[in-house]
Order: C-alpha cells, then structure tokens, then sequence
C-alpha cells in the first residue's frame, strides 16, 4: 500500500457511509453466448452499496464528457476491492424510480488497496 492510502484509507470508507446515497452496484462477472440461438447472456453480480454523487465540469479532463454525466465516489471495501469498468453501472434511486448510471470511465487510484474509487457515469 501507498503511504497516502495508510494515512487516508481509514477515513473514505466511515464519510461515504455515512453521507452517501444507497446505491446498487452491477457488475458484469462473464458472459456464455449459445451457438444454436446466438444469444449471449450475461452473468451479473449486485451489491448494496452507498455511493456520493457529484457533478463534473464539461471541462474536466480534456472536456470529453456530457454535461449530464457525473463522479461517482465509493468506498472500494464495499465491493471487495473489485475493479470497476465500462461494462458495470450503478442503479440509483431518485424521485420513485431507479436510473441507470453506466460506468463510461473508470478512475482507479493506486495502490493495492486504494482510498476510494472514482469513476465517471452517465445516466441513461
């Protein structure tokens, strides 16, 4: 580990706990595709989890991004240190339903066990 993921690791995990939002986490574990139908079907993992939302700026990062995409923050201990990549999404519940929040990049920080993960998703 990383001398800033000692220092700071203890302190993600209790702050997104508390402050963020419940979340479910989808992620895509593999996918079997049948020969005599064509049909590919994906295995898929889901986790409780609590998430801060944040907006960004069109501008950050090169301005490739929406202006409806956002940052996700999340304590990586909720998801067992797991990788997070395009193929996975958030489903977040607002005002009575649940949208979809696909991962379109994400922003790992180093370190074998980091302080949180940051990923970038747009809402669908």
């Amino acid at each position: 580990m990383s001398k800033v993921d000692d220092v700071f690791g203890p302190l993600a995990a209790p702050l997104i706990k508390e402050w963020g939002q419940p979340a479910v986490f989808v992620q895509q574990q593999s996918s079997a595709y049948d020969p005599s139908t064509g049909v590919v079907t994906a295995v898929k993992k889901r986790t409780n989890v609590k998430v801060v939302i944040t907006r960004i700026d069109i501008n950050e990062i090169g301005g490739l991004y929406q202006e409806s995409d956002v940052k996700i923050l999340i304590d990586p201990e909720q998801i067992k240190f797991a990788y997070i990549t395009v193929g996975d999404y958030f489903e977040v519940s607002t005002a009575g339903s649940t949208q979809v929040m696909k991962v379109i990049e994400p922003r790992t920080y180093r370190g074998d066990k980091p302080v949180f993960f940051s990923v970038i998703a747009r809402p669908q």
